[in-house]
């Protein structure tokens, strides 16, 4: 069962837009004739943006008297072999909303935490994930799952205009959290970018839970909590931060004998 209904991604919603938006043209109606009593005139432009959700739908469909829904994936669909070549049957597990946290890249005692939906493209042929209730809204990513076959990793990937950010994650423990890093640039000031690789988490929500999101400055009461989720990646070797000892630590090693 996809998460979120069968509704996908927002590439799928927009090609559900684009279907509804042809229904209506094939028959003389404009938007306009959706807007009921319990049906906006906000929530009809939202649809046609792609942004709706499943009980707006409803509402149109039952209006129209029609489905724009596409169908669910065929079982046993595979992504192309670009992205790891999986079958949808094996991934289905990973869709769902997932509370993410990584270190401020500025003042790294400080976290962001913020939402990643993670949902199989019918459009794409393949898992893609989006980022939601971000506080650096202009920062927010979209991009697709890569799963390569014979590890127990998967990677995040967005690109934009040359940009490409790659999050790389170990698949879900028995608490439903990936670990891992993520490599990207900052941008701490005007045209100043630098690269930067800092741990990461995600941790699939439970129904209904309401995560701590937004800054998570020292002396937030989550802080700790998520402070102790990041320890893991280095404590239990999720990742790795390969940096050479300066030449005159290793001499300093060297000479300071008992």
């Amino acid at each position: 069962m996809k998460h979120e209904t069968a509704l996908g991604s927002k590439p799928d919603k927009k090609v559900i837009a684009t279907a509804i938006q042809r229904y209506l043209d094939a028959n003389g109606l404009a938007r306009k004739d959706l807007i009921r009593e319990h049906l906006s005139k906000s929530s009809i432009e939202k649809l046609f943006q792609g942004d709706f959700t499943e009980r707006t739908l409803n509402k149109v469909e039952g209006i129209l008297k029609t489905s724009f829904r596409a169908p669910s994936p065929t079982p046993g669909e595979t992504a192309d072999r670009s992205v790891g070549g999986y079958v949808f049957d094996a991934v289905e597990y990973l869709q769902g909303d997932y509370l993410c946290v990584r270190p401020m890249f500025a003042t790294p005692a400080n976290f962001n935490a913020y939402l990643i939906t993670i949902s199989w493209s019918d459009e794409l042929k393949c898992l893609v994930f989006e980022e939601k209730s971000r506080f650096d809204g202009k920062y927010r990513q979209t991009g697709t799952v890569h799963i390569p076959f014979g590890t127990s990793y998967m990677n995040l990937v967005s690109a934009s205009a040359g940009n490409v950010r790659t999050i790389l994650l170990s698949l879900p423990d028995s608490d439903d959290m990936m670990r891992g890093i993520i490599s990207t640039l900052s941008n701490p000031k005007g045209s100043v970018y630098i690269p930067v690789a800092a741990p990461i988490v995600l941790r699939k929500l439970r129904k209904a839970e309401e995560p701590e999101l937004g800054i998570i400055a020292e002396h937030h009461r989550s802080h700790g909590e998520y402070q102790s989720w990041l320890a893991t990646v280095l404590t239990e070797e999720f990742g790795i931060f390969a940096v050479p000892q300066a030449p005159a630590q290793r001499k300093t090693s060297a000479v300071a004998k008992p």
